[in-house]
């Protein structure tokens, strides 16, 4: 696994040991990345939320798809997972890659998160398939100040699994890369 874009392209990342976690793809990465920053249409004011603000990487395991944000241009970046062999597989990557200073990493449940000090701009969520976990993710981070009416969502989910049924979510672009459906969304007024 590397990094497939931007100012830390071709670098190596250390995946969490086990068969927990799930890593993107490097081709899924590389794809949605292109999506993120050409796609301008879901952006106001020409601010592109990859560049602007606050990246949060929710059930993180390697912290690849955060990582892959600073490369490309993000300010900053949370780090979530429960898993101790994920966090510390993040925490190496983000020393490998000298990114301390823009980075931090929380040992948190994205379904009850610790009350955030800013929305972030753009929210990356790749819960284990299966456990419909999207929903109550979405609904937790809403509520804790994570994510607000501007902030980007991008879901990863099994193809198979249910989009989250939560009033005011609208999704902007969805697509499906083999056993990954990768759905962009914003929450709306209405949540």
């Amino acid at each position: 696994m590397r990094i497939v874009g931007g100012s830390l392209r071709g670098r190596l990342l250390t995946a969490p040991t086990g068969r927990d976690t799930r890593p993107t793809l490097d081709r899924v990465r590389e794809a949605l990345f292109n999506i993120l920053t050409h796609a301008s249409r879901w952006y106001e004011d020409d601010q592109n939320p990859l560049y602007d603000g606050l990246v949060l990487d929710a059930y993180a395991g390697s912290g690849a798809l955060g990582l892959e944000a600073i490369s490309r241009g993000a300010q900053k970046a949370v780090f979530f997972d429960l898993d101790r062999g994920a966090l510390a597989a993040i925490e190496q990557n983000i020393a490998d890659l000298k990114l301390g200073d823009k980075t931090r990493v929380q040992r948190a449940d994205a379904t009850k998160p610790p009350r955030a000090s800013e929305p972030a701009s753009m929210v990356f969520l790749d819960p284990p398939y299966h456990r419909e976990l999207l929903g109550p993710s979405i609904t937790g981070l809403a509520n804790a100040g994570w994510i607000n009416a501007e902030t980007l969502i991008i879901a990863e989910r099994d193809p198979r699994d249910p989009v989250p049924d939560i009033d005011g979510l609208e999704i902007l672009d969805s697509r499906k890369y083999g056993r990954c459906q990768i759905d962009i969304c914003r929450l709306g007024a209405a949540a």
